[in-house]
């Protein structure tokens, strides 16, 4: 009997995968993938706000790890699609099934299975509202659910408690609070008068707190316990809500909005210590929104700054006797905490802790604060890629972006085909043009100096620079580099507006005065260079947002366009514009809506266009494609992108979850750039690539493995191999 050793192993699955590779690029009768949107930038953390954290071991005792589950607002988390609920096993990020159609509020885990609460109404397939179980294969209801959002799960001995808005489960009443047997939801008692926030079993005893002041018609006011058959109060009442709860060193903690119980201070903490209410110290100085015990300590978070009276952004720990700060903390609310494989978790509305991006989610190892997973980092609305282009092999991208992973970049980074690099630290704002001239690569924006060039190790400014609000665009036209944005003056002593060419010696100015105004677009057509942007004047020549440089002068193009221009490409020998205009005066009898095309005599449409603005447009495989903010394209949905095949516009797959700044081909593949996280309902942060799969990926699932050669002897079998 022959046995292999691992390495041989590999050594042959690597020949495997190369011959079908091979087989794959020379055999026209094994189908070929279609264009696609292909899986891109993945990010640390997620992509929302996270509301709820717990651990959860499927398989109990079993082989596998423990698995932390978070759920919120977000739809990725790292490259994986999850809607609003995703685990994380130590290294991956996975999703549940495909999860739910709004937020996720809170987590439990009843009879081995993870229960998820919130404002939902479906989870997976099925209606389950507000609330579902997952049995390890699929999303199931439990019961008719609820009327309202589910803030707040526990389990209470052979039974799970439910807290939140909702007033009836099960179809009858309930009164913000039910509990669920295994079978059919029961109410407890006569419920409360408003909010239930947090549930908590102390001392076995089931503990409510919220926005009520009354529990069964009893004065409680935000805080309760029930006895089994009766909600009584704790003690002096609390002055305010209470939004979480849990039991550190013997006693319940409570945390909230609330400043007092009784006529004693409490600020936004309090324990409990079985007979009356007690201090933590000084407490913090605004509301306490989550409450975990880790390494022997109570974690804290939520909205304060200050935690003992020293500063403590939104996270602080209390060791029985003093505060401390977890770093320099969160820099926006924390919103739940729980303790996964030694480490503390923490999640809620911050994008970054102690400086580091962490996206809604992060861990702390009792030294420094990590993101969950790598990735591109993702603010929001906030960052975005405004320009690509290509460089020594790298693909470049700047934009409005700080960092990458918990890497910090300045607004531009390069992409080796596997990861995501900083480029140099000198360049301090928005990158908004990229090019490369003589071999050098160029980049334009809003930080100091305006345009600056890179020597292989730092970023210099170009020739002295430009003087002004920024650069916004770049082309080479008739050897020399072309800069246009918002600028008087360049070189420090070469007075333009707007425009200017850099000769690799020396900046010239275009004429004596340039545009007047912004400069948004350059390219070359008929062998002159094109301008677009905000101006109606070249030089003193009229010219509506568009006007043509030969070398010695500035011409119009016909009548121009009646708006803004974006963008500029050419295309079937045409000049394509893109922008916010809707028609172009006195050479188009309809509608230009957003889109035109020049043939040198005049401007006609290109189809109907697309229902607002263009931003950015390119050219592969002879087809244009226009990208920006709109999301119909001759009537059809076409999410921020859409590509023109000469005769009827088309939608790329499902387009991108947000705006689309620039385009460029890249080898086969279309790459594009803007605000968006979802290119094709697939993690793309800002970046995304549209075009075939790998060759040799006969089952089209993304990657060449041995899988494909069941696909490839498949078509052996049946004749239709090589």
């Amino acid at each position: 009997m022959l046995t292999l050793h691992n390495r041989s192993r590999f050594c042959i699955t690597d020949i495997l995968i190369g011959i079908v590779m091979l087989l794959g690029l020379v055999s026209p009768s094994v189908a070929q993938c279609p264009e696609q949107w292909l899986l891109g930038n993945g990010i640390p953390g997620v992509n929302g706000n996270v509301n709820a954290v717990i651990r959860w071991d499927p398989d109990g005792a079993g082989p596998e790890p423990e698995l932390l589950v978070v759920g919120g607002s977000f739809t990725i988390a790292g490259t994986t699609t999850a809607n609003r609920i995703a685990v994380w096993d130590g290294v991956s990020w996975k999703p549940l099934g495909e999860g739910m159609n709004s937020y996720v509020y809170s987590l439990a885990v009843y009879n081995g299975q993870l229960i998820a609460g919130g404002s939902f109404t479906t989870a997976g397939a099925l209606t389950c509202n507000r609330i579902a179980r997952w049995d390890g294969y699929s999303w199931q209801p439990l019961g008719t659910g609820m009327n309202s959002d589910v803030y707040a799960l526990t389990v209470w001995g052979t039974q799970l408690v439910a807290g939140g808005a909702f007033t009836t489960a099960g179809g009858a009443s309930a009164n913000y609070i039910a509990r669920w047997n295994g079978v059919s939801w029961q109410l407890l008692a006569g419920g409360m008068n408003s909010y239930v926030y947090a549930l908590h079993v102390h001392n076995t005893v089931l503990t409510a707190g919220g926005a009520f002041t009354t529990a069964d018609s009893n004065p409680v006011n935000y805080i309760a316990r029930w006895s089994g058959t009766t909600w009584q109060s704790y003690g002096d009442p609390a002055n305010g809500a209470v939004r979480a709860l849990t039991t550190y060193d013997g006693q319940l903690i409570v945390g909230g909005d609330f400043n007092r119980f009784g006529a004693a201070t409490f600020n936004y903490i309090a324990r409990w210590d079985g007979a009356a209410w007690q201090t933590l110290g000084a407490g913090v100085n605004s509301s306490v929104h989550a409450l975990t015990v880790h390494a022997d300590e109570l974690a804290v978070g939520g909205d304060f700054t200050t935690a003992g009276g020293a500063p403590a952004l939104r996270l602080a720990k209390w060791d029985g006797a003093l505060w401390q700060s977890l770093s320099s903390g969160a820099n926006q609310s924390v919103r739940a905490l729980t303790s996964y494989s030694g480490e503390l978790i923490s999640g809620g509305y911050f994008t970054a802790i102690a400086g580091t991006a962490t996206n809604y989610l992060a861990r702390w190892n009792g030294t420094v604060w990590q993101s969950v997973g790598t990735g591109l980092f993702f603010d929001g609305t906030q960052s975005y890629v405004n320009a690509l282009t290509l460089y020594n092999g790298d693909l470049i991208a700047g934009g409005n972006f700080t960092s990458i992973g918990s890497a910090p970049t300045s607004y531009i980074a390069r992409w080796d085909g596997a990861i995501w690099h900083p480029l140099g630290a000198e360049i301090n704002g928005i990158v908004r043009a990229l090019i490369v001239y003589n071999g050098t690569l160029v980049v334009g924006g809003d930080f100091t100096g305006r345009i600056a060039w890179w020597n292989g190790t730092l970023w210099q400014t170009l020739g002295g620079g430009a003087s002004g609000d920024r650069v916004r665009a770049l082309a080479i036209y008739d050897n020399k580099l072309f800069a246009g944005g918002e600028f008087w003056a360049v070189g420090g002593s070469v007075f333009t507006d707007n425009i200017a060419a850099w000769n690799g010696l020396s900046w010239e100015a275009l004429g004596p005065v340039g545009t007047n105004n912004s400069v948004r677009a350059l390219t070359v057509y008929n062998n002159e260079l094109i301008a677009a942007g905000d101006f109606t004047a070249a030089d003193f020549t009229p010219a509506a947002y568009v006007a043509r440089w030969n070398g010695s002068i500035w011409q119009t193009t016909a009548g121009g366009l009646n708006a803004r221009v974006h963008a500029l490409t050419v295309c079937d020998d045409k000049l394509i514009a893109g922008g916010e205009f809707t028609n172009a005066p006195g050479t188009i009898a309809t509608p230009a809506s957003y889109i035109a095309e020049w043939d040198g005599v005049s401007w006609q449409p290109v189809g109907t266009g697309v229902n607002s603005y263009v931003y950015s447009l390119t050219t592969i495989h002879t087809h244009l494609v226009a990208g920006g903010a709109f999301y119909y394209a001759a009537g059809n949905n076409a999410n921020y992108i859409a590509r023109w095949d000469g005769s009827v516009w088309q939608p790329l797959g499902s387009g991108t979850s947000n705006y689309v700044y620039t385009l460029m081909p890249f080898g086969s593949r279309l790459v594009a750039g803007g605000r968006f996280s979802l290119a094709g309902e697939k993690s793309s942060v800002y970046v995304g690539q549209w075009g075939p799969l790998q060759d040799g990926d006969l089952n089209c699932d993304g990657s060449v493995n041995l899988l494909d050669l069941a696909v490839l002897a498949a078509h052996w079998l049946e004749g239709t191999g090589p």
